[in-house]
């Protein structure tokens, strides 16, 4: 039986009060100086390792200029770097530094924590449950996504992402 529209908009409701209580509860006071979805491009990086910047943005489903603006924050910041593209001298690549995996770590870290203690009314079996039902509809989403033929299919390099 297919979900109701009513279901589905109090889904689709749900996910952005969900967005919404992730960035309250689990930001990291570093995560403040990025542009939002700075973490997220430095886990993308991490995750991928060096690349062009097009095949990024393609990976986290962003535009090129919206990735560029990231790009030049991060490179200021010393998180990211550029460098030649030993297959074509004309591209460049870009990479996490040092100084990026070090935020990317103490970010992700402050997130696991604060999730550890949002959740400490929880039993280990209920939050296994809630990753696997999250999980499903990630794959069903991004399944979809494939089946549209949209331009901003989810790959698998931004499926396995930790940020």
């Amino acid at each position: 039986m297919a979900v109701s529209p009513d279901a589905a908009q109090g889904l689709i409701r749900e996910l952005f009060l969900m967005g919404r209580a992730i960035r309250a509860a689990l930001s990291h006071p570093e995560e403040g100086d990025l542009l939002p979805g700075g973490v997220g491009v430095l886990g993308s990086l991490d995750a991928r390792g060096p690349c062009r910047q097009v095949d990024l943005a393609a990976d986290l489903c962003i535009s090129q200029s919206t990735l560029s603006r990231h790009v030049a924050e991060l490179v200021n910041s010393g998180n990211i770097a550029r460098r030649a593209d030993p297959l074509d001298g004309r591209a460049t690549l870009i990479h996490i530094t040092d100084k990026g995996r070090d935020l990317l770590w103490r970010v992700r870290e402050s997130r696991a924590r604060g999730l550890r203690d949002a959740l400490a009314d929880w039993t280990e079996g209920e939050a296994e449950q809630a990753t696997a039902v999250v999980h499903k509809l990630r794959d069903s989403l991004a399944s979809a996504a494939h089946h549209t033929g949209e331009s901003r299919t989810v790959s698998s390099e931004s499926q396995e992402v930790d940020v």
